[in-house]
């Protein structure tokens, strides 16, 4: 539910043009203004598979995350199998110094040890179904409080701001259907502003959806 609600409202949130703006190639490229004319198209072919495989990745990582609670072992005990299904570790800088990469997968770590200490008293009741556990395991002021600590998402990627880099590279003869554009070079993007920009907003609202159910399952 958080998964599908964070892709859908990153989304929403994601401007092709802003993205646009970010590419560095100047406002009158021809590749650029080819793009821009046709945004629709570069998001049906780029934005929407890149979300899309974000939605996959979560869920799998989350699914490790349970399996390290099950087993009762810390989160970084399941290193390997995390950082293959986190996204924003794929988007960080391949040639940063060993300390700083470390420095990047511990406030990762650390955060999914709070997602999995969070959510351990809900995985640990009878219950099937998501709501019931969740009030048979918290009262409503620990479900807001546990939102809000393990929604949130954006953290490790706005405290490494300098070391990631979300790009894609883009033949606009795969993304447009003028014949014209067979005479355009690809050019590689990089949405890295754009993509953090959209991420902050979408957990934002998450956050406050999240809040809102909350209420309603409680009262």
């Amino acid at each position: 539910m958080f998964v599908d609600r964070t892709a859908e409202a990153t989304r929403r949130e994601f401007s092709v043009e802003q993205a646009l703006r970010g590419t560095g190639l100047g406002p009158g490229g021809a590749v650029v203004d080819h793009l821009r004319r046709h945004a629709d198209a570069l998001e049906r072919h780029v934005v929407e598979p890149e979300l899309e495989a974000y939605r996959r990745h979560s869920v799998e990582q989350f699914r490790v995350v349970l399996t390290a609670v099950e087993s009762d072992r810390p989160v970084g005990a399941f290193e390997k199998d995390l950082l293959e299904y986190d996204s924003m570790m794929q988007a960080l800088d391949r040639d940063l110094p060993s300390e700083r990469r470390r420095a990047v997968v511990e406030d990762v770590l650390d955060r999914l040890q709070r997602l999995g200490d969070g959510v351990e008293p809900i995985v640990e009741r009878p219950e099937d179904e998501f709501w019931p556990a969740v009030k048979g395991a918290l009262d409503q002021e620990s479900v807001r409080s546990l939102v809000e600590t393990v929604v949130p998402f954006t953290g490790p990627l706005r405290r490494h701001r300098d070391t990631f880099a979300f790009e894609v590279r883009i033949d606009p003869a795969d993304v447009l259907s003028s014949p014209l554009t067979g005479r355009l070079p690809a050019v590689s993007l990089d949405y890295t502003d754009e993509v953090v920009r959209a991420m902050r907003r979408a957990e934002r609202q998450v956050v406050h959806e999240t809040k809102s159910d909350v209420s309603e399952r409680f009262d």
